[in-house]
């Protein structure tokens, strides 16, 4: 008997340390993918948690109906329920104060454990947006998602609209958002999660600064049709301070040729051998910034029309052939080069030009091709002509 009893503790040694393997494992796997920051999300009715149980299995704990794991959801009045451990109230608290609360709790009853606390599904809310957007209303998100995240699913900023605005909560609080870019995180300045209930405003923007970029380049017309920005001017600020404030410079902008156009006329905005230059950004200023792609755009009398990647150093004669090279009726003769809208070569000229980015070229027809229409017309005019001729002979 005591042989049988001294195998059952060891079996049940092992057996804690087994468990204790497992929830360590599944705890650290989980919370390298918990969808937010367990320090700043505040819990709510409807939150999803996992409680992870470390440090063993005791009768105690089997008894009273301590599992390693097990889910638990926040009720509508603010409080989880854990078998075994009992109720916690977890209002206005963040995951990792509550997991602090759950810890000091249950050691009230089991002095070698360690209890986890992770989010494994976050509430659903419900938020207005008003003002300057797309398309005002009503939408669902999780408690998870913040004010910018609920701008993209009104259809983004109208063309007009300020970046700084408020949250209004269900209990009257007003919460400051900015939706500028603060340089030394590189996400917005303020950016909070969206409150059940909660009401966002974005009012008409009053000291605007245009910003155009070019959008993406249509093969059927091929030209860039410009996307226009609207952002608030900040006193004392320089080009390269605006350009980080609205996001960045990304790969696409080419710096040399972008322009700030004032009431005294363009100037450049990037000097060679010199950054950005020191002029001050005033309300009402462009900035204009050229984005360019990756692709060429070859178009008219070639065997394959379309987009054709970059290769630095390549003339227009190379992106020609890339492009199954030119039809029996081409007129290689009258081949353009256009580039930010402006026809930058043509003819002969044009054939050894060197492309970059973003460049369309056009190979026309040549003219019997492109009057086909107008010389057959004028075949058939000629041939009943000639029909009635003979018959009234």
């Amino acid at each position: 008997m005591l042989i049988f009893l001294i195998f059952s503790l060891t079996a049940l040694g092992d057996l804690s340390d087994d468990a204790t393997a497992q929830s360590e494992t599944q705890f650290q796997e989980f919370s390298i993918f918990e969808p937010v920051d367990r320090n700043e999300y505040i819990l709510g009715a409807g939150d999803v948690l996992q409680v992870v149980v470390e440090g063993g299995t005791s009768e105690a704990m089997i008894f009273s109906g301590l599992s390693s794991i097990s889910p638990c959801q926040v009720s509508g009045d603010g409080a989880i329920q854990i078998s075994g451990i009992g109720q916690l109230d977890v209002t206005g608290m963040t995951i990792s104060q509550a997991e602090n609360a759950l810890q000091r709790l249950t050691r009230l009853y089991y002095n070698r454990v360690t209890v986890g606390l992770t989010l494994l599904q976050p509430r659903t809310v419900k938020v207005w947006i008003t003002g300057m957007v797309a398309r005002p209303g009503q939408y669902t998100l999780y408690a998870i998602n913040r004010v910018s995240d609920l701008v993209t699913a009104a259809g983004g900023m109208s063309s007009y609209s300020s970046r700084i605005g408020w949250m209004v909560t269900a209990s009257g609080d007003s919460i400051f958002v900015d939706l500028h870019f603060n340089p030394a995180t590189g996400r917005p300045a303020s950016d909070p999660f969206v409150d059940g209930g909660a009401g966002v405003v974005f009012e008409l923007v009053r000291s605007p600064v245009y910003v155009i970029r070019p959008g993406i380049r249509n093969y059927n017309d091929a030209y860039a049709v410009p996307e226009v920005e609207t952002w608030e001017a900040f006193s004392g600020e320089t080009i390269e301070e605006l350009m980080y404030r609205i996001g960045g410079i990304t790969g696409d902008v080419d710096l040399a040729r972008s322009t700030l156009i004032t009431p005294r006329g363009p100037s450049p905005v990037w000097v060679p051998n010199q950054g950005f230059t020191d002029q001050l950004v005033q309300a009402g200023d462009t900035l204009r910034l050229v984005v360019h792609g990756n692709d060429i755009y070859v178009a008219g009398a070639v065997h394959q029309r379309g987009i054709i990647s970059y290769a630095p150093g390549a003339s227009v004669r190379v992106y020609v052939e890339r492009a199954g090279g030119k039809v029996y009726n081409a007129n290689m003769g009258g081949t353009t080069v256009t580039r930010d809208g402006v026809q930058i070569a043509s003819g002969e000229e044009a054939l050894d030009t060197e492309v970059l980015p973003g460049d369309v070229i056009e190979v026309p027809y040549n003219w019997v091709a492109r009057h086909a229409q107008e010389i057959g017309i004028f075949a058939t005019v000629v041939g009943v002509t000639s029909v009635i001729i003979n018959l009234s002979r």
